[in-house]
């Protein structure tokens, strides 16, 4: 019998050992803390990209098409998120005037360019190489897309541009953080902002 006290002594041991390890790893999953917070990768991203479109697409007026963030806090597992963590997103349209002659991946890699220029590169989606380090992740007769990301900063932005009719292009710019820590969780309200920090409404490439 004494023996079998010890059998079963070391069984829940190691059993207990497995849970805390378990329970361990889950915790570093869903509650780790991210060094960066989501207001701090969208900000170290936004300027660039603002800048970006301008000098790519001068006169070009851009409309805020969507933006916001949304709840991706806690567990991995769980299915009921909370605010403690946030991803921000913005995307920003517009039409191409009328005697821009430049074909839809002229378009995309002048602002692909300009992030370059400000020391970015491209994104782990691209597959297409083409000039100057740059590398599309779509390029058809019909629609370019472009990823691009910040060295040190979890996020990216994509340049996407398009044909709507033949010779009618739209244009269009995101900035996306991943998931990361909202350092106003708990003090109060839940710490959601109705808008990235910083988001201008309206801008317009190379209007002002």
């Amino acid at each position: 019998m004494g023996g079998l006290d010890r059998t079963r002594g070391v069984r829940l041991r190691r059993s207990a050992v497995a849970a805390l390890a378990l329970s361990g790893i889950l915790a570093g999953c869903g509650l780790g803390e991210p060094k960066q917070t989501y207001e701090q990768a969208y900000e170290a991203m936004r300027p660039d990209a603002m800048a970006a479109m301008k000098e790519a697409w001068p006169g070009v007026e851009m409309e805020k098409d969507s933006g916001g963030t949304e709840e991706c806090g806690g567990l991995d597992i769980s299915a009921d998120k909370d605010a403690s963590k946030l991803p921000a997103h913005v995307t920003y349209r517009g039409n191409i005037r009328p005697g821009d002659e430049r074909s839809l991946a002229e378009l995309a890699r002048a602002a692909g360019k300009r992030l370059l220029e400000r020391g970015w590169r491209s994104g782990v989606e691209g597959r297409i190489p083409d000039e100057g380090g740059l590398k599309f992740s779509v390029k058809s007769s019909s629609r370019v897309r472009l990823q691009m990301e910040k060295p040190g900063v979890d996020g990216w932005a994509v340049v996407l541009v398009y044909a709507d009719e033949p010779n009618d292009y739209s244009v269009s710019m995101s900035v996306s953080t991943k998931c990361l820590r909202n350092p106003a969780w708990g003090k109060g309200g839940g710490g959601v902002m109705a808008q990235p920090a910083g988001g201008p409404t309206s801008p317009r490439a190379g209007g002002h």
